[in-house]
């Protein structure tokens, strides 16, 4: 039997995570090198369930400042996160 995939990751710099909207009929994965990409992610409902969309904020706020090369706009890119 295959291990089971975490649901989301932080792989290779990018936020990586178990397309939900495949499920049950495939495993497909999205990655997120961007907060823009993740929003859309949350949006579209490839993340599903409240601690699936909890641990998509943290990992949301973790690639802002990873990818963000002004500390200051990691808030706002945190309230965007909270917002989708």
């Amino acid at each position: 039997m295959d291990p089971i995939p975490p649901t989301i990751e932080w792989r290779r710099g990018r936020v990586r995570l178990i397309d939900q909207r495949a499920l049950p009929g495939e495993l497909r994965f999205v990655e997120c090198a961007s907060v823009d990409e993740l929003c859309d992610a949350i949006r579209s409902l490839a993340v599903r369930g409240a601690p699936a969309l909890g641990a998509a904020g943290a990992f949301g706020v973790a690639l802002a400042a990873h990818t963000i090369a002004d500390e200051s706009a990691v808030r706002p890119a945190a309230r965007q996160l909270a917002a989708a």
